[in-house]
This record gives C-alpha cells, sequence and structure tokens, in this order.
C-alpha cells in the first residue's frame, strides 16, 4: 500500500502556492517606488499602474497622470503601448496560465488519491503541478531581469524597487516545485504498486 504523506505534502504546497499566486497575481505592487512623496512614478502590477503627476513624452495631449487604475482602462489608453511593451505582455500571459494550471492542479489532486487502479489522473496532476512551476519561474524571470534592461520604462527607475507582489510569486514558485517533486513521488510509488501487484516476482525484496 502506497504511502500517502507525499500525497498530502504535495497537496499542501499546491494549495499555498496557489493563494499566494492568487495574490500577487492581483496585487499591484511588483514594482514600487521608494519614495512616493518625490517620484513621479508609485507602483505597478500585472494589472495596475499608480503614478503621481506623470507626464509622458509621446502623449501629445500632455494628460498627467494620478493614483491608481486598472492597466487596460481607457485612463491609460495614450500610453498603454509604453506601459505594456512585449516582456511585460508575455509575463502578464505566463501568469494568466500558471493560475489555471494552479486552479487544475487543485482541481485534479483530490481525484488523484481516490484513483487506486491507474495512474492516469496523478500523471495528469504532475503535468500540470510542474507546468505552473514553470510558468511561475518564467514569469518571475523575465520581469525581475527586464526590469534592469529597459530603463524607459517607468520614471525615476533609480527610486524603484521589486515590491513584495513579486516576492509572494517568487515564493509561490518555489512552493509550485516543492509540490511538483512530492507528486512525482508519489506517482512513481503508484506506479511501482501497480506493477508490483501484477507481477509480484518484480516487488522490491524486503530487508
Amino acid at each position: 500500500m502506497t504511502s500517502r504523506t507525499s500525497y498530502f505534502i504535495a497537496l499542501g504546497f499546491a494549495i499555498c502556492s496557489f493563494i499566494l499566486c492568487l495574490i500577487s497575481f492581483g496585487t499591484g505592487y511588483w514594482y514600487v517606488s521608494t519614495d512616493p512623496d518625490d517620484s513621479l512614478f508609485n507602483s505597478i502590477g500585472l494589472w495596475q499602474a499608480c503614478f503621481n503627476g506623470y507626464e509622458h513624452t509621446s502623449d501629445l495631449i500632455g494628460k498627467a497622470y494620478y493614483g491608481c487604475w486598472w492597466i487596460f482602462y481607457k485612463e491609460y489608453y495614450y500610453i498603454r503601448n509604453w506601459l505594456m511593451p512585449a516582456w511585460f505582455k508575455a509575463c502578464q500571459t505566463l501568469a494568466t496560465f500558471g493560475v489555471v494550471f494552479q486552479f487544475a492542479t487543485l482541481v485534479i489532486l483530490p481525484f488523484a488519491c481516490c484513483q487506486t487502479s491507474n495512474v492516469r489522473i496523478i500523471t495528469l496532476a504532475c503535468f500540470t503541478t510542474w507546468m505552473m512551476a514553470i510558468c511561475q519561474t518564467i514569469v518571475v524571470v523575465i520581469f525581475g531581469v527586464m526590469i534592469g534592461l529597459d530603463r524607459a520604462w517607468v520614471p525615476r527607475w533609480d527610486l524603484a524597487v521589486l515590491g513584495w507582489s513579486y516576492g509572494l510569486a517568487v515564493v509561490s514558485g518555489f512552493f509550485a516545485y516543492f509540490s511538483g517533486i512530492a507528486i512525482t513521488v508519489y506517482c512513481m510509488m503508484r506506479k511501482y504498486d501497480l506493477l508490483a501487484n501484477r507481477d509480484p516476482q518484480k516487488r522490491l525484496p524486503r530487508i
């Protein structure tokens, strides 16, 4: 009988990863100003940006932006191309896929525990778990690297640092990897049990 310890470890880490991922996904503090009162830029997340009187050079109407707005709101229509460069859109897309894989994993894992006749569901759980970890990793790497390379993005980059939303995304990625390792171990144990039940001669000798 396969021990379910690794399964419950995988489930626990998957739940924690999902919660942290949702919080980081929905909050606007991936990149924040260290001095909001003396900076035109306050903070930005995947779906929200906050400014304090910023005027963009390519904005022909000379509009000053104040407050926090949804990044697709009409308020940012004239600066959206600058606000959302290609690498930022890639982060948004991969982060969305990551949330989908996170949700799929939490739906599949309970069925994996009840499935004893084959390992198809468990294998699918392994796939979704590793995919959510990979998506999360790519997102935090791209974002962390590009804010250092794209100096034209957000004003006064020298007064900005990575925020707590980004930190939660990093921790969520680690939890996703821990969950992936645990569910993979459980999957291998289940496969061995099924193989041993079909052919008792292949069962490992007990010491």
